[in-house]
Parts: C-alpha cells; structure tokens; sequence
C-alpha cells in the first residue's frame, strides 16, 4: 500500500524515523514496567491536556484524542491513542485531511513504511513512572510537531476539484 504524499511529507519534514530511533535507543530499559496502574497512567495522560481520555481494557488502549472530536483547524481533525501493555509504549495517530482523506498510522509501523531500511526499530519500553512521564511528554510533542506540519503542509497543497 502506497501512502500518502502529503503525510510522507509530513514525517519525513519532521525527521520521524531518526526521531523514533533515538527515542526507541533512549528507552531501552530492563526490566518493562508490567504492572503500572491504569489510572496512574491516565492521569498523566490527561495532565498533557488530554481531558477525555479513556482506557479500553478490551484493546488496552487509553483513546487519547479522537480525530472527530478535534479540529485543528477547519476541516483538519487529528487523533491519538496510546498503548502501554507489556511496558512498551505504542502509538497510533490520525489526521483527517478532509472528508474524503485520513492519514496516519502506528509508530512502530511507519519507519517501514517509509522505507526505512536500518535495523529493526523496537518499541520504546519503560520501567517506572518517572521513565513513562518522560516518555509520554517526547511522544506528545512528535504528535504536536506531526500536527502542525500537517496543517503547514496541507494547506500549502493546491486545492483540488
């Protein structure tokens, strides 16, 4: 599947892949924190200014930002969820372009996506709750920085008819 020029764009402007493997280097740590509470983590998640978040025991997946409960600017939504089984962060992000158009994709998938040909990317991992708050605020800035990109990129695009 081929993706989509906008948001290869986007990731490659905002240097994604050198990005997740530093993070993923940075967050190397042994032995993963299994038994983090969940309501700790959603706590921390909502003290990033994510209000609604939601933790779906079923996915184990906390819904950070739903891409249509958001708008970035009119007609841009985005939308983030974060998974922290295992003690391993992964991410899933979403940015609807207009109606007929969402981009996104999961982090540790994109690098390949990319064509990123280096050495496998492991998901970042962490062991305590200082590591997950540090974690969480680099994977929130990359998703603000990822978002603004868009909307610079996007609405540079020439509109079409």
């Amino acid at each position: 599947m081929e993706m989509n020029p906008v948001w290869k764009k986007v990731l490659e402007e905002v240097g994604f892949v050198s990005w997740y493997r530093a993070l993923s280097d940075e967050f190397r740590t042994e032995p993963p924190f299994t038994d983090h509470s969940v309501t700790e983590a959603q706590d921390m998640i909502m003290e990033f200014g994510f209000k609604k978040t939601q933790y779906d025991p079923k996915t184990s997946f906390y819904q950070v930002e739903g891409v249509d409960d958001t708008r970035i600017v009119k007609g841009l939504g985005s939308g983030v969820s974060v998974s922290l089984k295992d003690g391993s962060l992964e991410v899933v992000v979403a940015f609807d372009l207009d109606n007929d158009t969402r981009v996104g994709g999961t982090f540790s998938l994109l690098p390949g996506m990319l064509g990123d040909t280096g050495s496998p990317i492991r998901k970042p991992v962490f062991t305590n709750y200082k590591e997950l708050y540090a974690l969480l605020k680099k994977i929130f800035q990359k998703y603000d920085d990822i978002g603004n990109k868009v909307i610079d990129i996007y609405l540079a695009e020439p509109a079409t008819m």
